[in-house]
């Protein structure tokens, strides 16, 4: 098969893998509604797992683009504040952390109009990892009634379940805070560094969006420009 064509393909079914946990996190109320805490349990743990299978095929296959960058980094945020939601509603400490991630989201847009690297840091990928087990876990919580079980464990788990997600949201929170704080850092050191000023795109000629949709899917490009402002790449 003709290399050009196999790495389209790769690239392909890794965007359409960040693509499903995408429409899976907006079909996650419905599902939660229809079908109960079960069956979303099941469906969270299978979307934030895909958020590791596309990340690791990405790097192995060398397929990594701004397009699905820019497609994880949405996916991402949007499962996880569906996730606060629905589980806001069984215990409302979870809407804690739902308001910090949507500071952290502000505080990241604010630093990509500076032209500042809104790349997650280390201390955001370590945050991912705390609340994805957490989420799951809190939704292995409230579904383990339905699983009518004698076991002694079983049963302290259903009736401490509320005390548990509350330790499980401030855990979250925690997690969520600091990396607020390290954003903002970045938020700061981008509007005072003259360099990354909004100011300075403003005289600057903007590509054409036939240029930019080509570098929104070119690997080369993305391998080469991932470490720079994301709004240098609008402009010549």
């Amino acid at each position: 098969m003709n290399k050009k064509v196999l790495k389209t393909i790769e690239l392909i079914l890794v965007n359409l893998i960040t693509m499903i946990r995408l429409i899976g996190a907006i079909t996650l109320p419905f599902i939660y509604y229809y079908y109960g805490a079960s069956i979303t349990s099941t469906i969270i743990i299978c979307l934030f797992l895909t958020d590791t299978i596309d990340g690791f095929l990405a790097r192995k296959l060398k397929v990594s683009t701004f397009f699905g960058s820019l497609i994880d980094g949405c996916s991402d945020k949007l499962l996880n504040l569906i996730s606060f939601i629905l589980l806001g509603f069984i215990n409302v400490f979870m809407f804690l952390p739902l308001i910090i991630e949507i500071a952290i989201f502000y505080t990241m847009y604010s630093t990509y109009r500076y032209g500042g690297n809104v790349q997650s840091s280390k201390t955001g990928k370590i945050k991912t990892v705390i609340l994805d087990i957490c989420v799951i876990l809190s939704f292995v919580l409230i579904s383990l009634p339905l699983l009518k079980s004698n076991s002694n464990i079983i049963k302290i788990l259903i009736i401490n379940t509320n005390i548990i997600i509350t330790i499980l949201s401030f855990i979250i929170l925690t997690a969520c805070l600091i990396t607020l704080f390290d954003y903002m850092k970045k938020n700061n050191e981008a509007r005072e560094n003259p360099k990354s000023m909004k100011i300075k795109y403003e005289n600057k000629k903007k590509k054409s969006n036939k240029l930019i949709i080509k570098e929104l899917f070119d690997t080369n490009y993305y391998t080469k420009h991932k470490n720079e402002s994301i709004m240098k790449q609008f402009y010549i």
